[in-house]
């Protein structure tokens, strides 16, 4: 067995600038990796698999089902394994055909995971024949600690996140309601006309393979800096979390996301949606849940909590012990390398 200040990790993140959730996922694992002593590295969509993996001589190479073509990349998948490097996949189901069969016909991969709750998992396991492990989502605690008050941020109620048609229900049964009482904050993707436009450009730039333009475009899109996102759950009396689903709420949901652990982790204290498996992670003195299809349970629990200082403190803290102990990358990194025997 290797010495694990040893490993080198290269991470598949297409894009590093996005704005969307993979960003802060990547940046997550990087930030736990480095700062348990490890080796980071990146690999891009400018980047060729072969020609990297033989500078890099990566330990771990860690990819997701949907960022890689595994059938046009068996030969080079099974060479890199060849020399050491175990391969981890982030999978999510359903999956293409092609995927399934590039798993099934050649043994090519050494771990599949994803932050999916194991019962959502099962036919996976039939079709590909192979375990998945559940590593769910987490709080980056380089960046997410609770923090002073930021008078900037001091709404009733906030909520960062993208705009997106899975979640319209909440925002106009229940956010911009609310907005109509409280001081609301609304932060995040596709809520301006200037961050769609904005957007546009740098799917256009991906287009012409410019790598510092489409970096340039999305920095400008982030509202909330990565090192001031703490302030705003910090600050708000109320953050709220909604996942995405279906408008009538009829399909479970099997992913706690990784809101859920950053509001916590930065000291906030949250309402969310009712996700079963958030109950896995924190009992229900720390976090509040509301339900998914029922808009007066939302502005009711919102009246009570922004009334009661004192219950929110409570939960608030317990919150972030439960968070900073259990739910941080730092924890995440251990128990994949566990997995893997490193």
């Amino acid at each position: 067995m290797r010495d694990r200040n040893g490993l080198k990790i290269l991470y598949h993140i297409p894009y590093p600038s996005v704005t969307s959730a993979d960003r802060w996922i990547y940046e997550g694992w990087r930030d736990a990796f480095l700062d348990l002593g490890y080796s980071f590295y990146e690999f891009t969509a400018f980047d060729d698999l072969k020609t990297k993996t033989s500078i890099i001589c990566p330990d771990i190479f860690m990819t997701a089902v949907n960022l890689l073509d595994f059938s046009k990349q068996i030969k080079t998948l099974k060479a890199i394994r060849k020399n050491g490097t175990k391969v981890l996949v982030w999978v999510d189901w359903p999956m293409p055909a092609a995927t399934i069969d590039a798993f099934k016909s050649e043994e090519i991969v050494d771990l599949f995971f994803g932050e999916r709750e194991p019962e959502s998992m099962i036919e996976f396991e039939r079709m590909v024949g192979r375990k998945y492990a559940l590593i769910p989502n987490a709080a980056n605690k380089k960046v997410h600690f609770p923090t002073v008050c930021n008078p900037k941020y001091q709404y009733d109620v906030v909520y960062l996140g993208a705009k997106l048609p899975m979640k319209m229900w909440f925002f106009e049964n229940v956010l911009l309601p609310l907005k109509k009482k409280y001081s609301v904050g609304i932060f995040g993707p596709y809520w301006t006309v200037k961050d769609n436009a904005l957007r546009g450009l740098a799917k256009i730039a991906k287009t012409l393979h410019s790598q510092r333009l489409v970096a340039l475009l999305n920095e400008l899109r982030i509202v909330i800096p990565r090192e001031a996102e703490n302030q705003l759950y910090s600050s708000a009396k109320i953050a709220l979390n909604f996942h995405e689903r279906a408008s009538d709420g009829s399909q479970p949901h099997y992913i706690v996301n990784q809101r859920a652990f950053k509001i916590a982790a930065c000291g906030g204290f949250q309402i969310s949606d009712a996700v079963p498996a958030l109950r896995k992670y924190y009992a229900d003195d720390e976090l509040i849940m509301a339900s998914a299809t029922d808009a007066k349970d939302w502005i009711a629990k919102v009246e009570f909590y922004i009334a009661c200082h004192q219950e929110r403190e409570c939960i608030r803290k317990k919150g972030i012990e439960r968070t900073h102990n259990e739910h941080t990358y730092h924890n995440r990194v251990n128990d994949i390398l566990s997995l893997i025997g490193k």
